[in-house]
Order: C-alpha cells, then sequence, then structure tokens
C-alpha cells in the first residue's frame, strides 16, 4: 500500500479505469458490477470502462448502474484472440457498440470451442469503426513481445495496429501491479509509444473491487481449472494488486510517465 503522506503529493483528478472485470467476466471477476460501479464513485471516479472477458453479459446492468448515479460507464471488452492473445477494446459509438457486437458473436460462433471463444484477428478491419482499442494486459501480443524482447516484432505489431484503428483510436497499455517484469516492459513500451508517435493509458486490470476479495479471485480459478488452491499457482493472480486503486495511487504507480 502506498503510504497517504506520499500520494498527497501527486495530483491526478482525471484517472479513468479502462480495463475493468467484474463477475461476469464468468470464474475471473470476483466482484459484481455494483461493487465496482459504488467503489468508483466513493474513490472519486468520474468514468469506468466495464471490459469483461469475451462478453457483454453485464453491459445492460453496467449502464443502468452507472447512469443512476452519475458515472459515466463506458462499455469494452477484453478479447481473446485466435492464438490466445488479449486485445482491450471500447465502444466510443454506437457503430461502435454495434461493432463489438459482432465481434463477440463472431468470436463465439466460429471458435473451434464452444466455451472458449477466441476471435479471428482478420475479422477487426471490417468492424474496427467506431472503436477505442488497447493493446491489452500482458498477455496482449505487443507486450508479449515486448516482455520477451522482441522489439522489431512488437514495432511491426504496433504499426499494424495503428494501420488498423488509426493513430488517435490505438493505444499502448501500461500496467503497474507490482509484478516482477512490468516496470521493464512499461519502459519499453513508452519508448515504443514515443517513437512511433502512439499513445500510452495507464490501466490496472481490474479483477476485484477491493484488496481483501483477492482470495475469492483465487478461488474462483481455482474452480474454473477444476484444480486445488495449492494446484493453481501459475494460473492464480500473482498478488493482490488487481483491485480498484484510487486515482491518486495509479498516478503514484506512474508518476514516471503520467
Amino acid at each position: 500500500m502506498v503510504p497517504a503522506a506520499r500520494l498527497k503529493r501527486v495530483n491526478f483528478p482525471d484517472y479513468a479505469e479502462l480495463h475493468c472485470h467484474s463477475h461476469f467476466s464468468f470464474k475471473e471477476g470476483a466482484s459484481s458490477v455494483e461493487q465496482l460501479v459504488l467503489r468508483a464513485g466513493e474513490l472519486g471516479y468520474r468514468a469506468l470502462a466495464l471490459t469483461d472477458h469475451d462478453n457483454l453479459s453485464g453491459a445492460m446492468q453496467f449502464a443502468q448502474v452507472s447512469r443512476s448515479l452519475g458515472l459515466h460507464g463506458i462499455v469494452g471488452v477484453e478479447f481473446t484472440l485466435k492464438g490466445g492473445h488479449h486485445l482491450t477494446a471500447l465502444a466510443e459509438t454506437a457503430e461502435g457498440y454495434s461493432n463489438l457486437c459482432r465481434l463477440l458473436s463472431y468470436s463465439h460462433v466460429l471458435s473451434q470451442e464452444r466455451t472458449e471463444p477466441a476471435l479471428d484477428p482478420n475479422l477487426l478491419p471490417q468492424h474496427g469503426r467506431g472503436l477505442i482499442v488497447l493493446s491489452g494486459c500482458r498477455k496482449g501480443e505487443i507486450p508479449s513481445l515486448v516482455q520477451l524482447g522482441n522489439m522489431d516484432e512488437a514495432r511491426d505489431a504496433a504499426k499494424r495496429y495503428t494501420d488498423l484503428f488509426g493513430i488517435q483510436s490505438f493505444f499502448l497499455e501500461l500496467q503497474q501491479n507490482l509484478v516482477a517484469g512490468d516496470t521493464r516492459r512499461n519502459r519499453r513500451l513508452a519508448d515504443l509509444a514515443g517513437e512511433l508517435g502512439i499513445g500510452v493509458v495507464a490501466t490496472n486490470s481490474i479483477h476485484y473491487h477491493v484488496r481483501e476479495y483477492h482470495q475469492l479471485q483465487d478461488c474462483l480459478v481455482a474452480i474454473r481449472h477444476c484444480k486445488t488452491l495449492e494446484e493453481t499457482h501459475q494460473e492464480r493472480r500473482p498478488n493482490s494488486e488487481f483491485f480498484l486503486k484510487s486515482p491518486q495511487e495509479m498516478a503514484f504507480l506512474f508518476k514516471d510517465c503520467p
């Protein structure tokens, strides 16, 4: 936990969390839509995105609860692509929301495994209008390449996404969950963004609204993999930092890249 005295040195009132999972990320997200939205309000958020894994099941509920509390709710999805990489997409317009729905339909219908939807990246050019796209968590294509040190391939992938969605609608996603490798990966991503003129955004890959729910999330992951807690060290989150942090905490974590 960041000491409160140190947080006061940073002013970052307009942070919006753009990568957030509810319990509609089945057997992965530990908090309800209401818990996430209420917590965001308590922390002073003006906007929050819901980006559940490969579905929009919570979108209507999220929109209603957000509106009732005066929070700007942003609807999105974290897609699983064929090959296993992740990609975060947010609906900027009504057309974008329609395209999210179409892409999800394709990812479920065309997937060989009914319970494991996977989107063919070749469908993105046809249905990319009205979307804002982030490069994804550490399982995203570009972050994965950067993590491995394959900077030429990461550069080519970043250019491909900017050509596809436009320089104003594609961003490199930085995540600092205090996991080994986060700092180095973020620095490389920031350098790549500067080189190519791509914007960067900070997210926290939210899987529960408060830290105390990390144990519930661990149990859900164990259930998902039909294993005991002791057997799921590799599948579970590496620590308890994947909760909805305050704007001040996020500002402190990214003070070197405001």
